[in-house]
């Protein structure tokens, strides 16, 4: 069974021109008159059969399966603009289809083209449709997150590059799917890896995604069994089995039918058996899988151990502990904490906070707690008149591992409808529970929030420049405040320049701890990772992420918090939630362990305890800010974080590019610039010169195809007639091919000689007796000769057209 996309017919003549045309030659030959050619019937024209030899049934198959999995990625909410991954799919499945069935250039060559055409699409849409900024800027991203520190001596992992990158997948899907089916019929392993990838992203989807895991299978199994059904009728069509197309249809529909059945068969027992929960061997190898990988990808290989690469390259911490250890990684609980609804949005849940720091452990120095009822009314924070209420039910799914009983709730709650322990020194600090959380329990907490503008805020001198004594008043209501104050001996030069660099031209404490906040965010120099290498034993966090600029929500919030310090103001590490993800089923907010995080706290005189966020990604508050955010002058953070942010909050104060620099940082975006703009011009050359490759081995394929069940020295003839008729020389038909091939070498006299020999075998071929048929030789001397005239044409044409 023959493959291809463009499958050609040559051009057939009725049997009674041609017995016509032979009585003609006779009685020409006899006048010594020139036959002529016969005229071709409308069935004589080369049509182009634009199917599969496997039919489109495959490619609507893998269509439906790649869109199963491009789902599962836009539900879990990876990135904003997620139905913009819809384009890339469909462009990926017909460059792949293109590419199965082209057999010149290379394969290699051909997919590097795709990839290159995947590659600048994929720019397209993530500058031009999602985010609306140039290309270049797009080149620039991928350029940092490529090389690093050789060029702009950052790490990026900003939502545009990733954004990039899950566009390039959805369009590389297609591809490799395209080309394992219609080239390699491999639709196994398509299967494989769909259904791998839609499972990874699923456990991130939030909801009951049955439904397409069950269109995903169908789809696979339909096309696992068409693909087969085509590789069997070709190999009886080798074997010498004559088959007609009606008797195709019908064999080929009751297969399918067949595997219809089949399929519902195994999707109805699968329902019938129980579900398990992942078995404990299972769960540790895929701990050791990830182990190996991130292992890897930091360089901790020991030849010596070759066992210790499936185990974890450091110690983990428990974030719910009684002091917090910044290491690689972290032991967060797995699946849904607690679910909650509140008077006034989503929030950040707040649980205790930590206020001393030796560079790489987290501890509390508050160890007083006071025994409260339930419903007992608890002493503020803060004693102003301007407060909001805000009232949160929360339901426990999993109470945290750890030595205490946490409560979690939005900033400054007074009250709990559960008997709690609080621990504070004139601020609360802890809110605990004086016995174990339960699994379904459920509490309510009443928080009283202060209203505070940024103009409130600003009121605040920074300590340094404080000449009316308000951080001395202040202070006065936080006892111990010189806990607050405290920083670790190690800290070292570079981190205090670089925070009195960050906050240059800021004269209060408001703005100050904006920019630190600002500049750390910042996602075009700093990125998140929960998987991190160890950190040295001698080295202080702040130095570590300024160096590696890299890190989870801990490194961020110990960074901002020493660097406030520096300035003299007083802050802490509050440890809790973000807000998590709204479940429209239960009409409600869930909480995952993911979602675990810490952020800063800083105290301001005469307002207590505000909250800042400088991890990348994420942001403070805990309120949409189409709503307003009574209380939270900090930005509002995105309805949903992932472990791998999936971009900047809204309202989050971004730097210019350059403006964060100090030195020679605009310099280096020169520079940077003028490599981004070479990146550009050079990665437009390849992409012409791929398309350029693609569109050769389209041309070569219906060039082979033309003319292709007719005899040699036919089907030559006939293709120089197609090349003569481009340049305006077509055959009339009062012409004999003798009178034609004349025509044509008065207008081409250095290549008459070849002309005169092919038309001269071509009428022996065509209306010769089978001893006058052209011999192997004189075949060979056409072929030899074809190439020049070929050339000869294509310049005429050539000319002609300029």
């Amino acid at each position: 069974m023959r493959s291809g996309i463009v499958d050609t017919r040559p051009p057939q003549y009725n049997v009674t021109s041609s017995v016509q045309y032979a009585q003609s030659s006779s009685a020409a030959f006899a006048s010594r008159q020139t036959p002529r050619p016969p005229r071709p019937t409308p069935s004589a024209k080369p049509r182009l059969i634009l199917v599969p030899s496997e039919g489109w049934s495959p490619l609507f198959l893998l269509a439906i399966a790649l869109y199963c999995v491009v789902y599962a990625i836009m539900a879990a909410k990876w990135v904003e603009h997620s139905n913009l991954l819809l384009w890339a799919p469909v462009c990926g499945l017909l460059i792949g289809l293109i590419t199965a069935k082209l057999p010149r250039p290379s394969q290699s060559l051909l997919h590097l083209a795709a990839c290159l055409v995947g590659y600048w699409l994929a720019v397209g849409i993530t500058g031009t449709l999602a985010f609306h900024i140039s290309w270049l800027r797009v080149l620039s991203d991928l350029r940092d997150a490529l090389f690093g520190g050789l060029f702009s001596g950052s790490a990026s992992s900003s939502k545009t590059v990733f954004f990039f990158y899950l566009v390039f997948l959805c369009f590389f899907l297609g591809h490799f799917g395209s080309w394992l089916v219609y080239r390699a019929r491999l639709p196994w392993l398509v299967a494989l890896v769909y259904g791998s990838i839609m499972l990874v992203n699923l456990n991130y989807v939030q909801g009951d995604s049955t439904l397409f895991v069950v269109i995903l299978l169908a789809a696979q199994v339909l096309l696992v069994a068409r693909i087969q059904l085509v590789n069997q009728l070709g190999q009886w069509a080798r074997e010498g089995l004559y088959t007609t197309r009606p008797w195709v249809r019908a064999f080929t529909a009751r297969c399918m039918g067949l595997a219809c059945a089949f399929m519902l068969v195994v999707m109805l027992v699968g329902y019938l058996f129980p579900v398990f929960q992942q078995s404990a061997s299972g769960r540790a190898f895929w701990d050791s899988l990830d182990n190996a990988v991130n292992n890897l990808s930091n360089g901790h290989i020991s030849l010596q151990d070759p066992g210790s690469l499936f185990l974890s390259s450091g110690s983990q911490t428990n974030f719910f502990g009684d002091q917090l250890m910044i290491t690689g990684s972290v032991h967060l609980p797995t699946g849904d904490v607690l679910t909650y609804s509140s008077s006034d949005g989503p929030r950040y849940l707040e649980g205790f906070a930590y206020n001393n720091f030796n560079g790489q452990l987290w501890t509390s120095t508050v160890s007083t707690a006071n025994s409260y009822g339930a419903n007992e009314i608890l002493p503020p924070d803060s004693s102003r008149s301007d407060l909001q209420q805000v009232t949160t039910d929360v339901t426990v799914l999993q109470p945290p591992d750890g030595p205490k009983h946490y409560l979690f709730g939005p900033a400054q709650p007074i009250k709990f409808s559960v008997p709690s322990l609080v621990y504070g020194d004139g601020a609360a600090a802890a809110w605990t529970r004086p016995t174990p959380l339960q699994r379904g329990e459920t509490y309510q907490v009443l928080s009283l929030i202060p209203i505070s503008s940024a103009d409130t805020l600003a009121a605040a001198p920074l300590p340094s420049g404080d000449t009316r004594g308000i951080w001395r008043a202040g202070l006065e209501s936080l006892q111990n405040y010189s806990t607050y104050l405290q920083v670790p001996a190690n800290l070292s030069q570079q981190a205090r320049q670089t925070a009195r660099d960050w906050t240059q031209g800021a004269t209060d404490a408001y703005s100050a701890l904006k920019m630190l906040e600002a500049h750390l965010s910042d996602q075009k120099v700093f990125s998140y990772s929960v998987e991190n290498p160890p950190i040295p034993g001698n080295t202080n966090v702040v130095d570590w992420l300024l160096k590696r600029r890299v890190g989870y929500c801990t490194y961020y919030a110990s960074a901002m918090a020493m660097m406030g310090r520096l300035l003299g103001i007083p802050t802490r590490m509050m440890n809790g939630f973000s807000q998590g993800h709204f479940d429209r089923q239960r009409n409600t907010w869930v909480v995952t362990g993911s979602d675990a995080h810490s952020w800063v706290q800083a105290y301001f005189p005469s307002v207590g305890w505000v909250s800042f966020d400088p991890t990348p990604g994420f942001a403070s508050g805990a309120q949409p800010a189409a709503q307003g955010t009574p209380g939270v002058v900090t930005p509002t953070p995105s309805p949903a974080v992932h472990p791998t942010p999936a971009g900047t909050a809204p309202g989050v104060k971004q730097v210019t590019p350059g403006a964060d620099q100090q030195g020679n940082g605009g310099q280096a975006n020169t520079q940077g610039g003028d490599i981004s703009g070479w990146l550009l011009v050079f990665a437009i050359f390849v992409l012409v010169c791929s398309l350029l490759v693609m569109l050769s081995g389209l041309v070569a394929r219906w060039w082979r195809g033309l003319y292709a069940d007719a005899p040699l020295v036919t089907g030559l003839f006939w293709r120089l007639c197609l090349l003569a008729s481009w340049v305006g020389l077509a055959p009339r038909d009062s012409q004999t091919p003798h009178e034609y091939g004349y025509m044509l070498s008065q207008h081409f006299p250095r290549h008459a000689s070849p002309l005169r020999r092919l038309t001269d075998l071509f009428v022996r071929e065509r209306w010769g007796a089978p001893p006058q048929a052209p011999r192997r030789e004189e075949q060979r001397e056409v072929e030899r000769t074809w190439p020049e005239l070929r050339a000869t044409l294509l310049r005429a044409l050539l000319r002609r057209r300029t």
